[in-house]
């Protein structure tokens, strides 16, 4: 019987150690939180100017050409999004049913007016094309992205 709650002791304990760890890899870095919201901006402007469009086809111009000034920026983003699913052990399916899930958000109506959706479409055009430009620009909007398991808890150094 003292073997079995030795090995138990010891299962219990290998658990314990990993469970923080698993938790801290479901939540998000800032590194991982600044890419979802690059793609949450970036999907809130193409279902918006999809939404738009019976106003003025202009803006679908408008945003075909957000796309071609920032797509490295973009692809970034997305990349650096699948690396965090990856990680998180849902792979590319939780990524897909993450942009899903800001699509069918947008889509229900959530988001900016036609007229706000153009002017930025506009000035993220004139930017640089630069990943830290679409980044500042999604903090500047206040985009509220959807985080599921939270960021994760800073640490700060010690002197």
């Amino acid at each position: 019987m003292f073997r079995s709650k030795q090995a138990l002791c010891a299962t219990l304990a290998i658990i314990a150690a990993l469970v923080p760890a698993t938790a801290q890899a479901t939540c998000w870095s800032e590194d991982a939180a600044d890419a979802a919201a690059v793609r949450d901006m970036e999907t809130m402007l193409m279902v918006g100017a999809l939404r738009c469009r019976g106003e003025s086809q202009a803006i679908i111009t408008h945003y075909n050409g957000f796309i071609r000034a920032n797509r490295a920026a973009l692809t970034h983003a997305n990349d650096r999004l699948r690396a965090y699913f990856t990680a998180s052990g849902s792979g590319l399916n939780g990524y897909d049913r993450y942009v899903t899930s800001l699509a069918n958000r947008y889509g229900g109506g959530d988001g900016l007016t036609c007229q706000q959706i153009v002017r930025v479409i506009d000035f993220a055009r004139t930017g640089d094309g630069s990943y830290a430009n679409l980044s500042g620009l999604a903090q500047d909007l206040r985009i509220e992205t959807s985080l599921p398991g939270g960021r994760c808890a800073q640490q700060v150094a010690r002197r």
